[in-house]
């Protein structure tokens, strides 16, 4: 069974100036494929004599690397590789009608990196009097291309994964990989197995169902109701505020100025609290 890992993670402002170079190349490659099969399609609907045939669906990159592209050989080909294996994988979604066709990410909003193990090394750390393993130091990089040693708390177990994602939102960075806990995943037969021996009033008392609100955070389906506690209204409200004082800010600055810049950036900060304590709410809740 696969289990998700989502841990803090603290660059330096050196690491975070290369992550977010490495984070823009391999969205590069990802766009670049969107519009290059955007264009194949496009051009077979208006030519009779490419009636019938399909544009290309293949992990290639090396033509996007020009003299008009030349940041992209100052990171890692694994990592542009990546980028065009990502805009695959989601055609295979489509394929299998789980989504639709890739289209163009923004630079705006959440940001990350997909990395495989040729670019990280978990090397453990060990202690000095018992040797026992208390942790794991992350490095990221090539010989050619090296990052250093990128910081993050666990704050849970974990075991070593084959890929992982590094991701920025609102100036905050996180490592999330998953990792197989060697425990087989029920099938659907064994779980309709499981459920069939209830009938459908034990079935009944062992469901509950739960909505989203903007009024009320948490609605049950046995008609209870879940709000935020007093601290949290209180300081929800005084995020509010923040938060409209400096779009206000924003909006009198000139964009793209450095007061623009950080007037945006606060912005960003209180919108991720209100997010933060919603998600917070209902996870425990749920749970």
């Amino acid at each position: 069974m696969q289990i998700g890992n989502k841990f803090r993670c603290y660059p330096t402002s050196a690491q975070e100036q290369t992550l977010l170079r490495w984070i823009g190349c391999q969205r590069n490659i990802y766009n670049s494929k969107v519009r290059e099969d955007q264009y194949f399609r496009r051009f077979a609907q208006k030519s009779l004599q490419h009636v019938g045939q399909y544009a290309p669906i293949d992990q290639q990159y090396s033509q996007f690397k020009t003299d008009l592209t030349p940041y992209l050989s100052e990171v890692p080909s694994v990592l542009l590789r990546n980028g065009a294996v990502l805009w695959k994988q989601a055609y295979g979604r489509y394929f299998s009608k789980l989504g639709g066709r890739p289209v163009i990410h923004k630079k705006h909003g959440k940001q990350a990196v997909w990395l495989t193990s040729e670019l990280f090394k978990f090397v453990p750390v060990t202690d000095t009097e018992t040797g026992k393993i208390t942790g794991h130091q992350l490095y990221l990089g090539t010989k050619k291309f090296p990052v250093g040693i990128l910081m993050f708390k666990a704050h849970k177990d974990y075991k070593l994964p084959a890929s992982l994602h590094i991701s920025i939102h609102a100036g905050r960075w996180h490592v999330s990989f998953n990792y197989d806990d060697g425990i087989q995943e029920p099938t659907d037969k064994d779980t309709t197995d499981w459920l069939i021996q209830f009938d459908e009033a034990e079935l009944r008392k062992m469901t509950a169902g739960l909505d989203l609100g903007v009024t009320l955070p948490l609605a049950g389906s046995d008609y209870q109701q879940f709000g935020f506690s007093e601290v949290q209204d209180k300081r929800l409200l005084a995020q509010e505020r923040h938060k409209k004082c400096w779009q206000r800010r924003q909006a009198r600055r000139t964009k793209g100025s450095a007061g623009w810049v950080k007037a945006k950036r606060k912005v960003a900060r209180y919108q991720r609290y209100g997010a933060d304590v919603r998600r917070d709410v209902s996870h425990k809740t749920s749970c």
